[in-house]
């Protein structure tokens, strides 16, 4: 089986990690990917080990034109391929940017396309899509929740529940150690700024009597909800790290103790469930769209996003080792026993062979 995995410039940016445990998971299972991603997006770094060198496709212009930037990737994959008599199976879009694109691809290569709706509000993306009834297009929800949006959208609708995974290692990250400070990182987009300022309100006021706890934050989460002249005015300049590029320093962060991801934005991350699997302890905003986030697997969920609340889920583990160490164990279980890599790619490829089918069925026809 050949598969194309076609990502926006947003997605590409914020889920590497994903797009490459997706390409390498492929290829355990025998099937071959190829990455195609947009050009002049700060994306140079991909072209590296097993993923290989992506095709680069024009993700700007005018929709008039999609058609003929859809035909310059189709181009350049003939030129690529050893066997360009090779049939292209599977379009898999990653990004609502790229669903146009992937479309028009999916037409041109006589192939399947599966949609990945990372986030809810996508299913807007669908209604707008205009697929017609020769297109076998399959949408891949990571959570159930996600597909009865996309069959409002969309009343028939194929509709394949393909849950994200994380990669769980035999050891967690020791949380709490004597002999090391205590991090917290606040990470998320910062499009809910308020949300985002509660949780960091509520954090300094936690650790405000504390000389042995960090704070790290992503750029983008800073920027967008005015943090740093927060943290200027509680002279916290010397405990709050601001770190760029997080998606490529993801390593570093899950060597942390404390994750905080304050938004309730309806939207798959796999950075959750990384920090999960690793046995960070993780406090997070009430998102019920998305399964994880949920008291039973043990995260710690900000109910009403105050700094109050934050400033008491956020002290009740820096102030008790042994509560911070429960609920690690029992988010590392539950990613061991619910969301692990090889269960993705186990109902990807299943997801895969079932849109192979359509096309075998429809040459019978």
């Amino acid at each position: 089986m050949r598969v194309l995995i076609l990502a926006d410039a947003q997605f590409a940016k914020h889920e590497r990690a994903l797009i490459e445990r997706v390409v390498v998971g492929l290829a355990v299972e025998g099937i071959e990917a190829q990455l195609v991603l947009p050009k002049d997006r700060d994306l140079w770094g991909f072209g590296v080990g097993v993923l290989g060198d992506p095709i680069w496709y024009a993700d700007r212009g005018l929709m008039i034109t999609q058609k003929i930037r859809a035909m310059q990737i189709a181009r350049s994959l003939s030129e690529q391929s050893d066997d360009s008599s090779r049939p292209v199976d599977v379009i898999h879009v990653m990004g609502g940017g790229a669903w146009g694109m992937g479309k028009e691809l999916a037409r041109i290569l006589d192939a399947g396309l599966a949609l990945e709706v990372w986030r809810a509000g996508l299913a807007e993306n669908a209604r707008g899509l205009n697929l017609d009834a020769d297109d076998r297009a399959m949408f891949l929800v990571p959570e159930r929740s996600f597909e009865t949006n996309i069959r409002r959208a969309i009343k028939d609708a194929m509709v394949r529940c393909v849950p994200w995974g994380a990669y769980v290692s035999d050891k967690p990250v020791p949380v709490f150690r004597d002999d090391k400070l205590i991090s917290v990182v606040l990470m998320g987009s910062g499009r809910q700024s308020e949300f985002c300022q509660a949780a960091y309100e509520g954090i300094a006021d936690a650790i405000a009597q504390r000389s042995d706890v960090m704070i790290f934050a992503n750029l983008e989460l800073v920027e967008r909800a005015g943090l740093w002249k927060r943290v200027k005015a509680q002279r916290l300049q010397d405990r709050f790290t601001v770190i760029d590029r997080s998606e490529d320093r993801r390593d570093l962060l899950l060597r942390c103790d404390v994750l905080a991801y304050p938004e309730t934005l309806h939207e798959e991350r796999t950075l959750l469930l990384d920090a999960m699997g690793a046995g960070l302890v993780v406090i997070a905003g009430d998102d019920n769209m998305i399964q994880p986030l949920t008291e039973e697997s043990g995260v710690l969920v900000v109910s009403r996003p105050t700094p109050e609340q934050w400033a008491d889920r956020v002290r009740s583990v820096v102030t008790s080792r042994d509560t911070a160490q429960k609920h690690a164990s029992m988010v590392r279980e539950y990613i061991r026993a619910n969301r692990r890599s090889a269960l993705h790619i186990e109902s990807l490829c299943d997801a895969y062979s079932d849109l192979a089918a359509k096309r075998e069925e429809s040459g019978e026809a």
